[in-house]
């Protein structure tokens, strides 16, 4: 009996350590992609949905959308930040040097893509991640300083698409 147990507990055992080693690998490859993050906003019924693309190339975009439950079609968008990314173990550094949002005034929470304008705003935020189940979620960590206007709840968990 000691002789079958003993192999099937080695094999959980290397299972169990390759899940642990394959999540804490922090290249930027495993950044390349899109990811999600959807919640659901009862008063108006559509998901407020905040995208991630980082790029081969070092840049990044960061689109906030209003989707529509029943066909998953975006309708709108709330902003657009477009930068660079730096990756250093598992601090991510978002640059960010375009950045595009509704009009002053504005009465809804999303418009069409035209409909945004541009804003003189540069900003550096780091965040800690971390990536989980076998790398299909991103989860972004980030430290709101006294008196700082941050968007959360952190952490914030994203799906790669």
């Amino acid at each position: 009996m000691k002789i079958y147990s003993l192999p099937i507990l080695a094999t959980i055992l290397c299972i169990t350590l390759s899940c642990n080693i394959d999540d804490s690998d922090f290249s930027q490859e495993n950044l390349h992609g899109t990811w999600e993050l959807s919640r659901y906003q009862q008063e108006s019924q559509l998901f407020y949905v905040d995208t991630y693309e980082f790029y081969e190339d070092g840049t990044f975009e960061n689109r906030s959308t209003a989707r529509q439950q029943d066909n998953n079609m975006d309708l709108g968008y709330n902003s657009i930040t477009k930068g660079t990314y730096r990756l250093i173990g598992n601090v991510l550094t978002l640059t960010g040097d375009q950045f595009l949002t509704l009009p002053e005034g504005s009465t809804e929470w999303y418009t069409a893509l035209d409909n945004l304008i541009g804003s003189d705003w540069k900003i550096e935020r780091e965040y800690t991640i971390a990536l989980k189940e076998r790398k299909s979620q991103l989860v972004l960590e980030y430290k709101c300083a006294p008196n700082e206007l941050c968007s959360g709840p952190f952490p914030m968990t994203y799906f790669r698409k």
